[in-house]
């Protein structure tokens, strides 16, 4: 693994509460650096919200001002056919 990689996990510890959680390579075993602050309701919604967060990391890393202007995601739209017509959460 690329020492300046991060591995984006989602885990379920209970069901139906789904963290994100970003992890970076520690010697033979990776650390946390940055994790959700409550439960999602789906994997897909918890795996958005990592990539968002990852995105902010890389944004703030970058050379270009623009990009560290890029919206924090605090809504999203579910639209999985097994929960019925899509909902704003």
């Amino acid at each position: 693994m690329d020492a300046e990689a991060i591995a984006l996990v989602v885990d379920e510890p209970i069901d139906g509460h789904f963290y994100w959680v970003l992890q970076k390579q520690d010697g033979a075993s990776c650390r946390p650096i940055d994790a959700a602050e409550g439960p999602m309701p789906t994997y897909g919604a918890a795996m958005m919200a990592g990539i968002a967060a990852l995105q902010r990391r890389a944004d703030a890393r970058g050379p270009c001002a623009a990009a560290r202007s890029v919206p924090v995601v605090t809504a999203f739209v579910n639209r999985d056919a097994d929960c019925g017509p899509a909902t704003l959460h």
